[in-house]
């Protein structure tokens, strides 16, 4: 279990944390956690901890109960909704969001991106696939490709794409405060 953590989440870092920073922390992963409770379809929760692994302050990690080949539009919208679980948890409670989200942020826009230009789940995009760079498999960035489609589509992209994370934020924020109590326990 051990191993599995450290290729998983990083090795764990020994850090002074504030209590403040603890508690930011504490009901970030909560939010993911609750919310990956509260929805359906979504993978159970393995574990939870905000003890410092890699770059994470804390970690909610979700292992599906068996392989996928093919995901659903309903399942990869519900992961998105969870990854807005902890940011939406920061806003409930602290009346702002922080930097800690910047790894979810980072998620729900690639998978948004995938959903639309690559896997045609946008209805107001429809069954067609766009390039918008090749991700290098070795330098981990994206390559720049000529675009074969017109400003406008680009235009119509980029907003379905902020449509699927806007929509996942309104959700997660609705579930989070229908159970704010258990949002408090949890943390």
């Amino acid at each position: 279990e051990k191993a599995k953590d450290k290729i998983l989440m990083g090795n764990e870092r020994k850090m002074i944390i504030s209590p403040e920073e603890q508690k930011i922390t504490a009901y970030h992963e909560a939010g993911h956690t609750l919310v990956a409770r509260l929805i359906p379809g979504a993978d159970p929760i393995h574990k939870v901890t905000i003890i410092p692994h890699g770059m994470a302050l804390g970690i909610t990690q979700q292992i599906p109960e068996d392989d996928r080949y093919h995901y659903p539009k309903s399942y990869l919208e519900n992961r998105l909704v969870v990854a807005m679980g902890g940011r939406m948890a920061e806003r409930m409670v602290f009346g702002e969001v922080s930097s800690g989200a910047q790894g979810d942020l980072k998620v729900v826009t690639n998978l948004a991106e995938k959903m639309v230009c690559q896997w045609g789940m946008s209805e107001k995009v429809g069954g067609m696939t766009f390039s918008r760079g090749e991700e290098h498999p070795f330098l981990g960035m994206k390559l720049a490709e000529e675009k074969t489609f017109s400003e406008a589509m680009a235009w119509r992209i980029d907003q379905e794409i902020s449509a699927f994370i806007a929509k996942a934020e309104h959700k997660a924020g609705e579930l989070l405060a229908a159970n704010r109590d258990k949002l408090d326990l949890l943390a």
